[in-house]
């Protein structure tokens, strides 16, 4: 669970111009991974990370905790990239994804609490009910078998997760759960305790060629990898390229096995509902969290990011109240924690990798806020290309060109207001007549949004 209540004791500043192999931009999931495993193919390399604030004080240290095989862009999004072979190896990268997190987790004695237990994606309308058995349907079609993904109707999906208005669910057993603070951290010291350094209240201001200029001095190295999410905007040249948009995430105090047991809940699967959407934990020490789709517009104009501060009470109670909604019988435990966060999006809603050998300039994301287990194959993914070895993940046809830029404010903030807007009005349509709702279809090809794989 995030935590930042000021005692988290910070790496020192990079202490002037320095030169290095590899120069890592951001030390979250994506720039720790992608450190751990070029020190882990090569020892030799130095390999530095520069980071604004601590190591995982963005999305990685207070995401959700979900290791969940999904990524964004639908099948057909991938399949016109890489083919129909393409987007199944895609897909069963995600899935080996999860195991490869888990196993780094167990090899590196990190404590972070990880958990296979699959992802339930619980049906409450009979739309929601249509559209998961259909979607196991077309699982079937691209070769993924029961033991991937099944369809459990009311009575079979009550036997793991008793919710209101229990329909069925989609049960995905390539997921597992997790403490993303107690990750992060680890990571960095794995990272560190191979040879990385990593540099913190260290702002990079721009990157170039062969360099990475910060507020304390200028790296020179053969690489300078950008591994900024939802912060790129702060990078000179790069305010357009990938938004920013705000979440909230609650924890509540520790539940008793009393009702843990009426709602029977029993194992760490991840729970995700949709009108609107949520996704859920049950949490090691046996707290729930929740967050979701904010119902206000998640986007500041000119891409501001503000979060430090506790989350709205009204944020905070709408949360609480669809919490109430799917278990009515754990009405009166108390929110413990709130806090808030954002993740990246880019103009194609699409995660890319990248490295240009001429210029030495690389980066990986715009995850959409499905980024634990892509950060981990983006890690895996620039180790390959900047040791120039053609692999099965360089093959993947995530690794392209950038997608193209956002519109330029003011259309980017009126944007959002419609995408956002018809969004939520649609989700609210599609509960109200159980049918697909033609406002929020609109609102995802405006935005660009296709849909997810896995």
């Amino acid at each position: 669970m995030y935590g930042d209540d000021g005692t988290i004791p910070l790496r020192d500043r990079l202490p002037g111009n320095i030169k290095a192999d590899v120069a890592i931009v951001g030390a979250g999931y994506t720039g720790l991974w992608t450190a751990y495993e070029l020190l882990r193919s090569d020892p030799g390399l130095k390999v530095v990370l520069l980071e604004a604030r601590f190591a995982g004080y963005g999305p990685s240290g207070r995401n959700g905790g979900a290791v969940i095989s999904q990524l964004v862009g639908s099948r057909e999004f991938w399949t016109k990239r890489g083919g129909v072979a393409g987007a199944i190896a895609m897909e069963r990268a995600v899935q080996a994804g999860v195991d490869e997190i888990g196993a780094v987790i167990e090899r590196e004695q990190i404590d972070a609490k990880f958990a296979k237990a699959g992802v339930l994606m619980v049906a409450r309308t009979p739309l929601e009910a249509r559209s998961f058995r259909e979607s196991v349907t077309e699982d079937r079609e691209y070769g993924f078998d029961p033991d991937d993904t099944v369809y459990l109707d009311r009575e079979q999906a009550a036997e793991r997760i008793r919710v209101a208005g229990l329909l069925g669910a989609k049960y995905n057993s390539h997921s597992a759960s997790h403490d993303p603070a107690r990750l992060v951290r680890g990571l960095a010291e794995v990272v560190e305790r191979l040879g990385g350094t990593i540099y913190e209240q260290t702002r990079v201001q721009s990157i170039a060629p062969h360099r990475a200029v910060t507020e304390h001095g200028t790296v020179e190295a053969r690489y300078v990898i950008r591994a900024t999410e939802a912060y790129t905007r702060w990078l000179d040249g790069h305010e357009r390229q990938i938004v920013p948009v705000h979440t909230t995430m609650i924890a509540t105090e520790p539940i008793p096995e009393s009702s843990w047991e009426e709602i029977g809940w029993y194992n760490r699967e991840t729970v995700l509902a949709e009108h609107p959407f949520l996704h859920l934990q049950r949490t090691h020490d046996h707290r729930i969290t929740i967050g979701g789709d904010d119902p206000r517009v998640p986007y500041y104009s000119g891409s501001k990011t503000s979060f430090d501060k506790e989350p709205p009470r009204e944020l905070q109670q709408h949360y609480y109240r669809q919490l109430m909604k799917l278990f009515p019988s754990l009405h009166g435990v108390k929110i413990a924690h709130a806090w808030a966060g954002v993740f990246g999006a880019p103009r194609d809603w699409a995660p890319s990798v990248g490295v240009d050998h001429k210029t030495g300039l690389g980066w990986g994301g715009g995850y959409v806020g499905e980024g634990v287990v892509p950060s981990n194959m983006a890690g895996r993914t620039l180790r390959d290309l900047i040791l120039q070895q053609d692999t099965e993940m360089t093959a993947l046809p995530w690794v392209r060109r950038h997608p193209r830029n956002w519109e330029p404010e003011p259309l980017r903030t009126v944007g959002a207001q419609v995408i956002f807007r018809g969004r939520v009005l649609g989700e609210a349509n599609e509960e109200r007549s159980g049918k697909p709702s033609r406002l929020l279809q609109v609102a995802n090809r405006v935005a660009g949004f296709s849909g997810h794989l896995g």
